[in-house]
């Protein structure tokens, strides 16, 4: 796949499908780097198993960037075609085949259009240094307000063109607000990206068993389209190949709906208007890799106005929500702390009120039947706050496959009560802690959002135990009334242990002056009582969300 110019005084394209510019590691833990129709090679033997980028936003940036191409050049015709290439890999030199269908739309540099850049030169456009590609580098008034603490200014002076290329992907695919007219990713500002992580039967884990599972195939495609799908329409697919669409309202822009893209540019959604400066690297390494590279990148131009999508589009990596019955549908932005458990409603299976649901991958996940033991789910992205990175949050857990629809009903329903009850549980063991503690808890101030983290983090581990139980169940008695009745007292069990443990811990008796020792008393009292399932609390925790009988209602009865 030689793509260099015939001028030998001219540097040979980079192209992102012809070059080895991904970093990844073997399972016998070398890194090499490889092009993306690569990543089967050896996987009988020593087999790809993750990047290796040095930046984790890279790494998860890296998965959809690989996901979005195989889902544009190879996109199985339906669950079939899929379970194939699932079951038996494709061969490097089948995915190159494909791959090189459209490896015209991949070039970096070079005099036509360009990867991810503006058809437009820019002349006399702002020009930035190359390290405000990333998100979480200060911005403008950060660094006029000597305010960059714990992120520098200036230590990313040049990229090498792979790390460039990663980076203004990463841009584009979670781009946050960046001022006046430049525009946030299709998904918004720091969007949650979720995969389905499935251990290959013959092979182990490898980054094929992290990227095909939440590959499309064509009926899916197909049906996120709003009007007739042209399957080479390569120009709707990928916004740089024609003028960008500007966004200024003043100048005759308008927003960009589903109705004028094809639906796979949702992989490749261009909200920044930018070009990248190449130089010549004059012995200076990438920054960011510190590998070699005969042309670098120090700086860029921008323009503000870029391609603004409207509401309407849907991710298939990414969970959505509505703010009510009937409201448009929005893409779920990561939210401070870690995730975990908690958040399976609206991640992993429909939320119980039906205003949150899981991405599209995951919902279409039981049709793919071939995946079994081993499968998990991963989630990451930003931390926004507005233009703002507070940190980059990612997370990976196991997840329970069943067949049959009414099964996986009935496994869904489980997990929404099992964290709807931890999540009044938490908020219990928060109020019980405060009330214990200070006179007039309601006056106090201060976030003590801290120790309901501290009890989904303890229980997590229980919760996956004993959801490993309802799994069982399900499976031994399909036919029977409640199959997971055991599974939620035994949850209601674990749930309770951990939050009189978390007290205990965190509002020690010992410790407690005498005066206060009756609020002490008073809140452990309250608390032991509701996780109990008693008193009006606790018959809300397991009627409402349990739906078990409480021990009141069993005395009521005789």
């Amino acid at each position: 796949m030689d793509r260099t110019v015939s001028d030998s005084s001219v540097p040979a394209i980079f192209n992102l499908i012809d070059e080895s510019w991904l970093p990844v590691r073997r399972r016998s833990g070398t890194v090499v780097r490889i092009a993306p129709w690569q990543v089967t090679d050896r996987i009988d033997d020593d087999p790809v198993v993750a990047f290796a980028w040095p930046r984790p936003d890279f790494n998860g940036a890296a998965h959809e960037f690989m996901i979005g191409l195989l889902a544009t050049a190879t996109a199985p015709e339906d669950d079939e075609a899929w379970e194939r290439w699932w079951l038996e890999p494709p061969a490097p030199s089948q995915l190159a085949g494909r791959f090189a269908r459209i490896a015209h739309a991949f070039d970096l540099d070079g005099p036509g259009p360009r990867f991810l850049q503006d058809t437009d030169v820019l002349h006399g456009a702002e020009c930035k240094e190359v390290a405000a590609l990333l998100i979480d580098s200060p911005g403008k008034n950060t660094m006029n307000n000597n305010a960059d603490l714990f992120v520098k200014r200036g230590g990313v002076p040049v990229m090498g063109r792979a790390a460039a290329a990663m980076a203004l992907f990463t841009l584009n695919a979670y781009a946050p607000s960046g001022g006046v007219g430049h525009r946030t990713s299709l998904r918004g500002g720091g969007p949650l990206t979720t995969l389905i992580v499935a251990c290959h039967e013959v092979y182990g884990y490898t980054l094929w068993g992290r990227l095909w599972p939440n590959v499309e195939s064509e009926v899916q495609v197909t049906s996120r389209s709003v009007e007739a799908v042209a399957p080479n329409d390569h120009k709707r697919i990928f916004p740089w190949l024609v003028p960008t669409r500007v966004s200024d309202s003043k100048k005759g822009g308008r927003s960009t709906t589903p109705a004028d893209v094809h639906p796979l540019q949702v992989y490749w959604g261009m909200p920044r208007r930018l070009r990248l400066l190449f130089e010549d690297a004059q012995d200076r390494l990438c920054s960011l890799t510190g590998t070699v590279d005969d042309v670098v990148v120090a700086d860029y131009r921008t323009r503000n106005y870029g391609t603004d999508y409207s509401e309407g589009f849907e991710h298939p990596l990414t969970p959505y929500y509505q703010e009510r019955k009937g409201a448009s549908r929005r893409p779920v932005h990561v939210a401070p702390g870690r995730i975990s458990y908690r958040h399976w409603p609206g991640f992993v299976v429909p939320s119980r009120d039906g205003l949150r649901y899981p991405a599209p991958v995951v919902r279409h996940l039981p049709e793919k039947y071939a995946l079994r033991g081993g499968t998990r789910f991963a989630a990451f992205g930003f931390d926004m706050d507005k233009m703002k990175a507070r940190s980059w949050t990612e997370s990976e857990m196991p997840l329970w496959l069943l067949d049959g629809r009414e099964a996986r009903e009935v496994l869904e329903a489980y997990v929404q009560r099992a964290t709807a009850a931890a999540d009044r549980v938490a908020w219990l063991v928060a109020r019980a802690v405060k009330s214990a503690l200070h006179g007039q808890p309601a006056a106090v101030r201060g976030d003590y959002g801290f120790i309901e983290d501290r009890f989904f983090r303890e229980t997590e581990q229980d919760f996956y135990i004993v959801l490993g139980t309802a799994v069982r169940s399900i499976r031994k008695r399909p036919d029977a009334d409640d199959p997971t009745i055991h599974a939620r007292k035994k949850w209601s069990t674990e749930m309770s242990n951990a939050a009189l443990r978390l007290f205990d811990e965190h509002v020690p008796s010992d410790a407690m002056e005498s005066r206060d020792m009756h609020r002490y008393v008073k809140a452990r009292f309250f608390l032991a009582l509701a996780v109990a399932g008693r008193g009006k609390t606790g018959r809300s925790l397991f009627e409402r969300d349990l739906e078990i009988v409480s021990p009141d209602k069993r005395q009521e009865a005789t």
